[in-house]
């Protein structure tokens, strides 16, 4: 496996520009990462073609729409898996918002992004988080193989 030089790290964790985050629509008190400056920076890094997102969809019941998704990038060896959802009421938009909902939390694992998810780059204030109750609702867990060898059909798609 090769390893990423310290010059496509310095790239992945530079700050994405003020126009790249909003305000979450329906949770004010986050922020969100336009998926299209996600592309654009994994493209300026890896080149266009030089890394891949597949999704598998997840059977759901109800408008929910989730996937598994997986970001590849061969020439490093970097293979990355999240998972996705979106409940937008068009099902077409909420296939490709879950998708990019899986790629924007798996950029984040190579930096890109990285600042946002602590907090420290937003164009706006957000509001304090609600507070967490017994019964309440939970943070969703984070998966990802990161660190684990790849399976046999997460390398035939490497």
């Amino acid at each position: 496996m090769n390893k990423l030089p310290q010059e496509k790290i310095d790239q992945l964790n530079s700050p994405l520009p003020p126009e790249a985050v909003a305000p979450h629509p329906t949770k004010p008190y986050l922020s969100t990462i336009k998926a299209i400056f996600v592309v654009e920076r994994l493209n300026e890094v890896f080149g266009i073609g030089g890394w891949s997102q597949k999704n598998e969809i997840i059977p759901s019941p109800g408008k929910m729409k989730c996937v598994h998704s997986f970001l590849a990038i061969p020439e490093y060896g970097v293979l990355l898996d999240n998972f996705g959802g979106n409940d937008n009421t068009d099902e077409g938009d909420a296939w490709k918002g879950a998708a990019t909902d899986a790629l924007t939390k798996m950029a984040s694992f190579l930096g890109i992004g990285m600042a946002v998810f602590k907090g420290l780059n937003t164009p706006h204030k957000p509001l304090e988080a609600p507070q967490m109750v017994p019964g309440g609702e939970q943070t969703p867990k984070v998966y990802s193989t990161a660190g684990k060898p790849a399976t046999d059909k997460q390398k035939a798609f490497i």
